[in-house]
């Protein structure tokens, strides 16, 4: 979990470092704009300083007098020593004339320039309030189709007459729906009780029937157009429903006719249902045709199960309900038909077992187009926009659809035959689109919906076709290709669907690919070498796949261009809400952290199967490299976030040295490693900390001559001065301790001079001030060590030898200072740091 919870602050932090790049770029153009207007305040004041042209030959200037030889005017009163003598005001151009102040006051007048940066910073006009956010098209497109539908079901009309009393229209409306949905109730009573109690013949039932319902609609008819035209339109429609129940009752429940015959005379209902609604404008028509016929099925149920009779009759009153939507824009029609249809659906699913599969599968999926299709009919043929009720009927209708299908199709084959059903609808979605370019539709909202179906569509497939180990790497292999896709066809929204997804992909391979693999994954000691060598490449294919698909997005990102045509028109797409070079910043800081962290527990996990003495070095290794990454970076842009975050690794590095690697070597008290002393292990050892010195050392080297990281330069300097300093002193201390144990406090003590004197000799070498009193402080540790230390611990011999060592080595370095004296005293103020 800690690797996890890594791997998700490492993308966070490249999603901070890429948004505080932007911000740097911002703040360095408004910097540059301010320089630039600062050179125009400096050119106006060089300007209004510079020395005013000679006077002409013919004119003089007149001399400034004394303050005591100034004439006052007749009518002023004389001036006095020590007052201030005001010009009048000057409307021409400012002249240099000097201005008389107080005694021993003489200064020029001049206007003071008008700086451009000054004006902004004090007199900067407030911020204007927010302006309030106006709704768009496509919202208030919905809001007034559903003030259309609520008007028509309050006063059945989509907008309230003027001079028409809201008593009378709701009243009037309302007494004649409920009165002709009761009287249509009335006769599906009547055909019911007849039926159960036999008082008619079979004949008889659906001749009385299909005479109540041509009388009303023959009555209807004689009141259109007058004084009851409302009246004439709920006749018609109670008797449209009336006739239903005829048809229905005649073929289901008595069989008077064949199904095909039974089908043709719905049909015949349905089309003199819609034409009697079109040609009258009569949206009540057509509701209450819907209500009787849909009605018509649960006032007369049949006793078995009959779902071709069922759908089939759903299907000719849907079919009728799409003609309706090619000639007018009534949604609360297809509404009705949507509901009505699934709900009788669900309901008739109470009787369903998988024998009868073949019987309900292939209506569903007629249901299903039905009613997409319906959702955008009239605005495609009409060429008018979608609004929001239209999207959000596209999608319930395709997730009622696929949650059925599902359940179906699971239950009658296996979940995998699914996929078919995803790969199906993703294809139909397709076509929509590509129908929509062809016939060069502006509806960006809808548009996008089908590309975010069949998007979605294709997504879900991968899970029902492949095991779960393969998912992210299926879903990276499609949102690579949709990627490739977007920037061929120019979809702003198909290119964010495709970012979407990688995020998917992120955290699938984070939260759930890397934990089942390696942290909660049986101990790799129970397989075999065959086993476990397939299991490194199943994983090497499963983890990878996934990185290369995040490298070849970098690619099409870079290289993204808009000189070819675009197939999707701006008008028909989303703006870019990511900016492409924090995606390009992205993709690359994601990819190199993805390829981190399976390295570093494929590494971990397989060296520790193989060879396990080896696992820390590598692991070093690996960290370093990804430092050298960063390194790289940095000596190629001046960005500082990518500064901080090699500053941020190479604590890191440090890190997993001290608190991991050298627990995992036995130190132990007194810095000396555990156990037998062992070549092999000081030779790792030398590789593990040798490689993070020596990396130090070069990045030292790398930036220590730029100006914008010399810091960190010094920084990655001194660190690699102290990382050997501790790794010499610990092996040192550990050699000397199980081969020379009598040596080994000299000997550290002579190690610690020899750094003392190394340190000294750069420094001066360097004119490096900080690097020689270092030195020196690790001279006076040396010496205090020896007098207080090693004086008691030493043997009478080694003591010699210690004293004596270090006592040439302290000569020594007094003798380079006595050497280099000159140069001290020379160069003083000159020195540089490391």
């Amino acid at each position: 979990m800690g690797i996890v919870i890594l791997f998700v602050m490492l993308v966070v932090l490249i999603a901070m470092v890429a948004r505080l790049q932007g911000d740097q770029h911002q703040d360095f153009k408004q910097l540059r704009q301010d320089f630039r207007e600062l050179r125009q305040e400096l050119k106006a004041l060089q300007q209004v300083q510079a020395p005013q042209p000679e006077a002409r030959p013919d004119t003089e200037a007149e001399p400034v007098k004394p303050v005591d030889e100034v004439e006052p005017a007749s009518d002023e009163e004389p001036l006095e020593v020590g007052d201030v003598i005001e010009e009048p005001a000057v409307v021409t151009p400012p002249v240099l004339a000097p201005t008389l102040h107080k005694p021993g006051s003489l200064q020029p007048a001049r206007p003071e320039p008008r700086s451009p940066i000054r004006d902004r910073l004090k007199n900067r006009p407030a911020p204007p309030p927010p302006e309030p956010r106006v709704p768009s098209h496509f919202e208030t497109a919905a809001t007034e189709t559903l003030r259309k539908i609520w008007n028509w079901i309050i006063v059945g009309e989509e907008y309230i007459p003027t001079g028409v009393s809201m008593e009378y229209a709701i009243a009037s409306q309302w007494l004649l729906r409920v009165g002709i949905l009761i009287l249509v109730v009335g006769v599906g009573f009547f055909l019911k009780y007849s039926i159960e109690h036999d008082l008619i013949s079979k004949v008889g039932r659906v001749a009385l029937t299909t005479i109540a319902g041509l009388s009303m609609l023959v009555a209807g008819t004689r009141l259109l157009g007058r004084k009851y035209h409302v009246f004439g339109q709920g006749l018609l429609g109670g008797g449209l429903a009336i006739l239903y129940f005829a048809v229905y009752a005649a073929a289901n429940f008595h069989h008077l006719i064949e199904p095909a015959p039974a089908f043709a005379l719905m049909g015949l209902v349905t089309v003199l249902a819609g034409g009697i609604a079109v040609r009258f404008n009569s949206i009540l028509v057509a509701v209450l045709g819907i209500i009787g016929g849909y009605a018509t099925p649960m006032m007369l149920p049949s006793a078995g199960t009959h779902f071709p009779e069922l759908y089939g009759y759903m299907l000719i009153l849907g079919i009728g309900v799409l003609g309706l939507c090619y000639w007018k824009n009534w949604p609360l029609v297809s509404y009705l038909s949507f509901f009505a249809t699934y709900a009788l659906y669900f309901a008739s699913m109470q009787k369903y077992d998988v024998t009868h599969y073949y019987e309900v599968m292939p209506f569903l999926c007629s249901f299903f187009i039905l009613f997409s299709t319906m959702a955008f009919l009239f605005k495609i043929v009409n060429q008018t926009k979608s609004n929001l009720l239209d999207l959000l009927a596209l999608l319930i209708n395709a997730a009622v659809f696929y949650g059925s299908a599902f359940e179906l199709v699971e239950e009658a084959f296996d979940r995998r035959w699914v996929a078919v059903v995803t790969i199906s609808l993703a294809a139909f979605y397709a076509a929509h689109v590509f129908y929509c370019l062809y016939r060069r539709l502006v509806d960006r909202e809808l548009i996008v919906s089908f590309i975010g179906l069949s998007a979605f569509f294709l997504a879900v497939t991968m899970p029902l076709l492949l095991s779960s180990e393969w998912i992210t790497a299926s879903w990276a292999i499609q949102a690579f290709v949709l990627l490739w896709v977007a920037k061929k066809i120019g979809s702003q929204f198909l290119r964010h669907a495709c970012y979407l997804l990688y995020g998917i992909v992120l955290l699938r391979f984070g939260f759930v690919d890397l934990t089942r693999h390696f942290l909660i994954a049986p101990p790799a000691a129970e397989m075999t070498m065959m086993d476990y060598l397939n299991h490194v490449v199943e994983r090497l294919v499963m983890f990878g796949i996934p990185i290369a698909s995040m490298g070849g997005a970098y690619r099409l990102l870079l290289h993204s261009d808009d000189k070819g045509d675009r197939i999707v028109d701006r008008k028909n797409d989303i703006s870019g809400l990511i900016n492409e070079a924090w995606a390009i910043r992205l993709v690359v800081g994601v990819a190199f952290g993805m390829l981190f962290l399976y390295l570093h527990l494929e590494l971990h996990r397989t060296l520790g199967y193989f060879y396990q003495p080896l696992q820390l070095p590598v692991l070093t290794l690996l960290w370093l490299s990804m430092c050298g990454v960063l390194l790289y970076q940095v000596t190629r842009t001046t960005s500082t976030a990518i500064l901080a975050l090699l500053v941020l690794f190479v604590g890191c590095v440090l890190f997993k040295l001290f608190v991991f690697d050298l627990p995992a070597w036995g130190l132990a008290e007194y810095g000396l490693y555990e156990g037998q002393y062992s070549f092999r292990d000081a030779s790792l050892r030398l590789l593990d900390f040798g490689a993070a010195v020596a990396f130090f050392a070069g990045g030292y080297v790398l930036l220590r001559g730029r100006t914008s990281s010399r810091d960190v330069g010094v920084l990655l300097g001194f660190t690699s001065i102290g990382l050997l300093f501790v790794y010499l002193t610990l092996e040192v201390n550990s050699f000397l301790f199980h081969y020379v144990k009598e040596l080994r406090p000299g000997g550290v003590s002579i190690l610690w001079s020899l750094f003392a004197l190394g340190l000294i000799l750069r420094g001066i070498w360097k004119n490096a001030r900080s690097l020689r009193y270092l030195g020196l402080l690790l001279f006076g540790i040396v010496a205090w060590k020896v007098f207080f230390v090693d004086l008691r611990e030493l043997d009478q011999l080694y003591r010699i030898v210690a004293f004596l060592v270090l006592g040439v080595l302290l000569l020594v370095g007094s003798f380079i200072y006595l050497k280099y004296r000159d140069s001290f005293a020379q160069k003083p103020a000159s020195e540089e740091s490391v």
